[in-house]
């Protein structure tokens, strides 16, 4: 696959959370779309829950790829404190 994505039966189904794309975004289970763009999301026993905290539950039912959370390229805090 390349690029860090690897099919969805390897993911992690515990307490990680990871970037999944693919599969259809459901809102309050109302709202039914296609996942059009890459979300974070964490396995919630029994389907991808969307990391996002705002209004109704939101998960992502069906996804066909995921990759871990690539680290930030952010400077350390000892750099940081440097230059005040």
């Amino acid at each position: 696959m390349g690029d860090g994505w690897q099919p969805i039966s390897t993911a992690p189904k515990d307490d990680e959370r990871i970037i999944v794309a693919g599969g259809t975004w459901i809102r309050g289970n109302k709202d039914k779309l296609p996942q059009t763009f890459p979300c974070l999301v964490i396995w919630d026993e029994t389907e991808w829950l969307i990391c996002d905290n705002e209004g109704p539950r939101a998960l992502i039912r069906g996804p066909k790829i995921w990759m871990a959370i690539p680290p930030a390229d952010l400077p350390s805090a000892s750099e940081v404190l440097k230059t005040i």
